[in-house]
C-alpha cells in the first residue's frame, strides 16, 4: 500500500511505504533505467547519477550498474527485464543487497528554441525500489527538474538524482 509522503516538491510525485527511508550499511543496487527517449544511453546515464548520488551519502553499500549488468547472465535475465520487480528481487537477492533500484528516463535533453538552438535543459525519470527481502516496492517516484538556459544537462540529472537521494535517505 502506497500513501503520499512527504509533501511533493514542484516537479515531483512521491509515494513511499509509511515511514519508508533507506537505513544507513544497506546495500542498493541501482539497475541500468529504461530509457523512453531519443537520447542515446539516457537510461544507463541516469542510473548511473543516481548510484553516484547515493554513494555519496557515504552509509551505503553500491552496486552499480556495471556490476549489476555483468551478474545478468548468471541469473539468465535479459535486458529488457530491468522494469519488473520480481527480477529485480532475484536480482538484488544474487548481489546480496537489501534494495533495487530501477526505473525508466522519460526526458533527457534540450527543449528548443523556435530558431532550433538548444535552450533548456530538462531531465525525467520515474524511479521505484523494492525490497528484495519481501519483494514489495517500498517507494515509488516521478522527478522532473529544469535547467537555466545554458546549463549543462549533466546538472539537471544530477539534480533529479539527488532529489531521489533526499527523498529516500534520513
Amino acid at each position: 500500500m502506497f500513501f503520499c509522503g512527504r509533501p511533493a516538491l514542484a516537479g515531483e510525485i512521491v509515494y513511499s511505504s509509511r515511514g519508508f527511508h533507506i537505513a544507513g550499511g544497506s546495500g542498493i543496487a541501482v539497475a541500468p533505467f529504461q530509457n523512453l527517449t531519443e537520447a542515446g544511453g539516457a537510461g544507463e546515464n541516469f542510473a548511473n547519477d543516481v548510484a553516484e548520488s547515493l554513494s555519496r551519502a557515504g552509509v551505503f553499500r553500491i552496486i552499480g550498474t556495471a556490476q549489476f549488468k555483468s551478474r545478468l547472465p548468471y541469473a539468465n535475465i535479459g535486458k529488457a527485464a530491468f522494469t519488473d520487480r520480481s527480477i529485480a528481487q532475484v536480482m538484488g537477492r544474487q548481489l546480496g543487497v537489501n534494495y533495487v533500484v530501477f526505473g525508466s528516463v522519460v526526458e533527457y535533453g534540450y527543449e528548443l528554441a523556435d530558431d532550433g538552438s538548444r535552450t533548456i535543459p530538462i531531465a525525467g525519470v520515474d524511479v521505484r525500489i523494492v525490497d528484495v527481502y519481501s519483494g514489495a516496492i517500498v517507494f515509488a517516484g516521478s522527478f522532473v527538474k529544469e535547467g537555466s538556459p545554458g546549463a549543462p544537462l549533466y546538472d539537471v540529472a544530477m539534480d533529479a538524482a539527488d532529489a531521489v537521494r533526499e527523498r529516500v535517505v534520513r
